[in-house]
């Protein structure tokens, strides 16, 4: 068994020695134990990397805290709130992830109980931000005034809370600040471990994959127009460099379910995933593994048994080009493209300035940005008007490879990161856009996604060009992704400098240019000419 599986058995729903060392140690840091629990509570044990590497000795530690916001929706007063907090506690700034969840960096040791304190006041959480709990649940995010979307988003934040670990420890140690010995509560379904790994679920509306449905452990499309559910299970991008047993897969259809079935499935499939997924290996211990073990027939049945009902067939999923809904026709919205999730300086004060004034609801979209509803005319007027005074541009007139264009956090906090991706994310979109444009490709788009490691939580797996940091400067180049997220990219060029990046892209989008159909998008067309990487490195030296 792997060491934090003991750590997790051992500790009590989550307990173990936090109490000790965030209360009662002077250290800035806590010990590994009580870190791996630190996550289940969303919160993160860093150091700042630049500063590390520039004064070559131990940094102080701070903590990144993820608060879970389901769904990415957001009172005006939850808004100000975490505004605020990221001030008071931490570092001044917010990001928000791909999964609509939002991380407050820089926080001390000290500040933990005081941060969660004035969440829960505002009915917002960190619990199950990270661990190996079902996390923040995704959905997509355009509301559409108690319409099936609004009645999705409804099911969504329904669902998060169900999937919620029970454990009191979280209030217990964060706000009560006690130690407590006799525990009351029980986990009926994550059990005295958990889960093997992390579970994510996404949510969205047939046609509309915003959510890359196709990348969660579990996806959940709604048909409005039969009230059935088509499952998809087994998805997952994340893999280890240099060890090929280790892959990203797409989620398969597993079959239908009607509405009234929805929370006794996911949680059939959670408890599954529980009590078979990989205990040992934690490399090996998402779900998409254990479902490509079993095959879907043997999955499919065990789901049929725990639920005491068989699914219907499954239907063919249909799917739009993928939209960060930014721009839609729905007068009450205005949407918000923020650089890359990263809200600081003029785009705070931009933001905070509309929501005091104007108390939208914020809904956090897959894509890293904002949507502010629930306006009428004159304040959707003011907001744009706002927004400009801060030199924040609507995002129609923003390069629709920049509107895009993906990328994670990566250096200088990120433990796992190998190289950099967002400080560097906006140089390799301008330098793709750019060969693009000089082989007369434009006004075409493309979508670019980057990540410093290959846990890919900016999924580039499944963009048109990604790619993946491998070590520091350099990057493997992957392409052939749909635009719909449907398909997985592939490899063509492995540790290639951003310096680089010409020599291996040009050639290709030349032949493209060449070769493509009528309409046919360039992920598309590198899927269907099949290119393998050393096909790729000997068409670069013919063109």
């Amino acid at each position: 068994m792997h060491t934090i599986e003991i750590t997790k058995r051992e500790s009590r729903h989550l307990r173990g020695r936090l109490y000790e060392d965030v209360f009662l140690s002077r250290d800035t840091g806590v010990a590994e134990d009580s870190r791996q629990l630190l996550k289940f509570f969303g919160m993160y044990q860093q150091q700042d990397r630049d500063v590390k590497k520039q004064l070559g000795r131990k940094t102080p530690y701070t903590f990144m805290i993820r608060v879970a916001t389901a769904a990415g929706v957001l009172t005006s007063e939850q808004y100000l709130t975490l505004d605020t907090l990221s001030r008071d506690l931490a570092q001044a700034q917010m990001r928000l992830t791909t999964r609509q969840a939002v991380q407050i960096h820089g926080v001390t040791k000290t500040r933990l109980a005081s941060f969660v304190t004035r969440l829960t006041e505002m009915n917002l959480t960190s619990l199950a931000g990270c661990g190996d709990v079902v996390r923040n649940l995704v959905a997509c995010p355009l509301p559409d005034h108690q319409g099936d979307r609004d009645r999705l988003r409804a099911i969504a934040l329904q669902l998060s809370r169900h999937l919620r670990p029970k454990t009191h420890a979280y209030l217990e140690l964060f706000v009560d600040r006690e130690k407590v010995f006799d525990i009351v509560e029980e986990e009926s379904l994550y059990g005295e471990q958990y889960l093997p790994r992390k579970f994510k679920i996404g949510m969205t509306i047939a046609g509309d994959n915003c959510v890359d449905i196709y990348s969660h452990d579990l996806g959940l499309v709604y048909h409005p127009s039969t009230e059935m559910w088509t499952l998809l299970v087994g998805g997952g991008l994340g893999q280890s460099h240099g060890l090929p047993k280790t892959h990203a897969l797409l989620a398969k259809p597993l079959g239908q379910i009607p509405m009234q079935m929805i929370t006794k499935t996911v949680e059939a499939v959670i408890s599954i995933q529980r009590d078979f997924g990989n205990r040992n290996d934690r490399r090996f211990a998402r779900m998409k593994y254990l479902v490509e073990t079993w095959g879907l027939d043997r999955f499919r049945t065990a789901v049929e048994e725990r639920t005491g009902m068989l699914f219907e067939p499954s239907v063919e999923l249909e799917w739009e080009k993928a939209t960060d809904h930014l721009v839609n026709e729905d007068p009450s919205i205005l949407g918000v493209k923020l650089p890359h999730g990263r809200i600081q300086d003029s785009h705070a004060l931009a933001i905070r300035t509309v929501v005091e004034s104007l108390r939208p609801v914020i809904h956090i979209t897959p894509q890293q940005n904002i949507l502010l509803t629930g306006l009428n005319s004159e304040a959707k007027a003011e907001a744009i008007k706002i927004l400009r005074m801060y030199g924040v541009k609507p995002p129609q007139e923003l390069s629709p490879f920049h509107r895009y264009a993906l990328a994670c956090p990566a250096l200088p906090t990120c433990t796992l990161a190998l190289a950099e991706s967002e400080r560097v994310v906006d140089h390799v979109v301008d330098t793709i856009e750019s060969c693009w444009a000089h082989v007369g490709l434009s006004p075409l788009d493309l979508r670019i996604r980057m990540t410093g490691c290959p846990n890919n939580c900016a999924r580039p797996f499944l963009a048109e060009v990604g790619l993946v940091g491998a070590s520091p400067g350099r990057y493997h180049i992957y392409a052939g992704g749909s635009a719909r997220g449907t398909r997985l990219a592939r490899l063509i060029a492995e540790r290639v400098s951003i310096e680089d990046l010409e020599e291996v892209l040009l050639p290709i989008f030349r032949q493209y240019r060449a070769t493509r159909r009528k309409d046919e998008l360039f992920g598309d067309w590198f899927a269907r000419c099949d290119i393998a990487p050393l096909q790729v490195g000997q068409k670069m030296k013919e063109v």
